[in-house]
């Protein structure tokens, strides 16, 4: 299971997070893609998703996991969204309901990719990064202070949480390819990889 999480708000983490579970997808693995940002749910907007029933009502035992799934862009890419937002995101976040369908995910699928709140909003990337492989960290450009990131790694690494990476977004125009944009993917080794992006950023 890969976290994907950032310090503030609108540094492009649902990009990220998108872009990295259709990397591994495009590979050939059956990957899982949770909204679990239930704060500022985003993934299926950004993807054009209807995500009206999603993990905000799995965890409230109003849907069933099977009934909020939805397939996206390749068979082997699904996406459990948001839901609506509920008043009680930490509590849904921290349930027996939400580590019991991580646990079936996880023997289900080949990677887990867990979208959270940004870290000055909530500590559920720390949560979560306790039970994953470890947590992805986005930064974008002029947006987080360099004391800031290394702030936030340092108290991730005191809670035994492994970051596993930094992205850093919103490069200049400069530094792009002529052949388009490219995103960035960590396989299990955390070894970083480098892809076209048939994606909008």
């Amino acid at each position: 299971m890969i976290v994907i999480s950032s310090v503030e708000p609108s540094e492009g983490k649902t990009t990220v997070s998108v872009n990295v579970a259709a990397a591994l997808a495009e590979n050939g693995a059956k990957v899982l893609l949770i909204d679990a940002d239930l704060r500022h749910p985003s993934v299926a907007d950004h993807i054009g998703l209807e995500g009206g029933a999603g993990l905000t009502h799995v965890l409230s035992d109003q849907a069933a996991v099977k009934d909020a799934v939805q397939r996206y862009w390749k068979p082997n890419l699904h996406i459990l969204p948001a839901g609506p937002k509920p008043l009680n995101a930490s509590m849904l976040l921290n349930s027996k309901t939400m580590s019991k369908l991580l646990d079936t995910a996880l023997h289900t699928y080949d990677y887990v990719i867990v979208d959270t709140a940004p870290m000055v909003v909530a500590n559920d990337a720390a949560v979560f990064g306790a039970k994953s492989n470890g947590i992805v960290l986005v930064s974008g450009r002029d947006m987080t202070m360099k004391r800031d990131l290394k702030e936030i790694a340092v108290q991730l690494d005191n809670l035994n949480v492994p970051v596993m990476g930094f992205v850093f977004n919103f490069a200049k125009e400069r530094k792009v390819s002529a052949n388009g944009n490219y995103y960035y993917y960590y396989d299990e080794g955390g070894k970083k990889s480098r892809k076209k992006s048939k994606h909008k950023s």
